[in-house]
C-alpha cells in the first residue's frame, strides 16, 4: 500500500472518529407513574412508546414516584427536555404517590413537552407557563381541565401516544386521542403552548 493511500485512509478514519465523538446526546425524557391508578403500568408504557417514537432518550420510574424524584428530573441541568406524569393533583400542582404536591413554585427550566395527566392539572396555564411552554415556538404543556377517571385517561394515553403521536401536531393529536374515547366531555384535554408543534425530540 502506498504512503499516499495510507495517509488517505488516516484522514477518513480521523474524520470518522471526530464525527462519531462529537455528536449530541439525544434529548432525555422521563415518565413518572404513580401506582395509585389502577392503570400507571399502561399509562408509563404508553408514554415510554411515543416519546421514543418523538425521538427522544426515555426513563421510566412507576410506583411509589416521589417528589425529590420529580424535582431532581425538572431541575435537572442536563439534555432533558420531556415530561409526563401519571398522578393525582388539581389546579396548579400534582401529587407523588405520598400526596406531597408539586406546585408552580417548585418548577424551574425551559420544557419542550410537558404532560401531566391528572385532573384539573390544565385548568388554568399556571403550571404551563411554570414550565415555559407558554409563548415559544416548539413547546406545548397537555394536562385536563376538569376531572377525569383513570380508566378514560388510560384511554386516550393509548389511543394518544401509540396512534396519533408523530402523525400530526401534539394539539390535534391530542384532540384525535380525546374523540375515541367514548363518552360526552369523559376526556377534557387542554392544550397550551405552540399549535403547530409536532413534540419532535431536539
Amino acid at each position: 500500500m502506498s504512503k499516499k493511500i495510507v495517509s488517505i485512509f488516516l484522514v477518513i478514519l480521523l474524520f470518522i472518529t471526530i464525527f462519531s465523538t462529537t455528536a449530541n446526546a439525544a434529548a432525555s425524557a422521563k415518565v413518572f407513574a404513580s401506582s395509585k391508578s389502577a392503570y400507571y403500568n399502561d399509562c408509563a408504557v404508553y408514554a415510554k412508546y411515543g416519546l421514543e417514537d418523538l425521538g427522544y432518550s426515555v426513563s421510566t420510574v412507576t410506583g411509589g414516584i416521589t417528589k425529590s424524584s420529580m424535582l431532581d428530573w425538572i431541575g435537572n441541568t442536563g439534555n432533558g427536555y420531556a415530561f409526563y406524569v401519571h398522578t393525582f393533583g388539581g389546579d396548579g400542582y400534582f401529587n407523588d404517590y405520598s400526596g406531597k404536591s408539586i406546585d408552580a413554585d417548585d418548577i424551574s427550566g425551559n420544557w419542550d413537552l410537558v404532560y401531566i395527566d391528572s385532573s384539573y392539572s390544565a385548568k388554568t396555564n399556571e403550571l404551563a407557563r411554570a414550565f415555559h411552554t407558554v409563548g415559544y415556538s416548539d413547546r406545548c404543556f397537555l394536562g385536563w381541565y376538569n376531572p377525569v377517571t383513570t380508566a378514560n385517561s388510560n384511554s386516550f394515553n393509548y389511543y394518544f401516544w401509540t396512534e396519533y403521536v408523530t402523525h400530526a401536531t401534539i394539539r390535534s393529536a391530542a384532540l384525535a386521542a380525546a374523540s375515541r374515547v367514548p363518552g360526552d366531555g369523559t376526556t377534557p384535554i387542554r392544550f397550551y403552548g405552540d399549535t403547530s408543534y409536532d413534540g419532535s425530540a431536539r
